[in-house]
């Protein structure tokens, strides 16, 4: 299901290199870490670039793809495992969110300027 919605990008005019782009396969990858487990979230990111690859190819030499799959996997991972921690609540589940954003915008940042910028250069 994450991978049918991630077809469904768009470009971030004005805000953005074009390659950048918005999807919202990270909120089914969430519910499904959040009904399934920290486990179940990184097999669903990887099945989703995977099939994602299948489907539209690439144009970034795989880098894009790896991109999606790293800063998604900082997303849901911390989430989930802050909501499976004691006791699941709303609560847990919204802390673990704003954990997963902050880890997503750290290792992202981190993630682009050491690993994935250097190697979208080189291709």
């Amino acid at each position: 299901m994450a991978a049918v919605v991630m077809l469904f990008e768009f470009p971030l005019p004005f805000l953005a290199p074009p390659f950048y782009q918005l999807d919202f396969s990270e909120v089914v990858a969430l519910i499904g870490t959040f009904a399934l487990g920290p486990g179940a979230g990184v097999l669903i990111e990887l099945i989703k670039n995977l099939l994602n690859l299948l489907l539209t190819g690439t144009e970034t030499g795989f880098v894009g793809e790896l991109a999606n799959f790293l800063i998604g996997c900082t997303y849901v991972l911390p989430a989930a495992l802050f909501y499976h921690g004691k006791k699941k609540s709303l609560r847990r589940a919204l802390i673990g969110m704003a954990c997963g954003t902050l880890s997503l915008a750290v290792c992202g940042a981190l993630f682009n300027y050491y690993i994935l910028i250097p190697f979208y250069s080189t291709q």
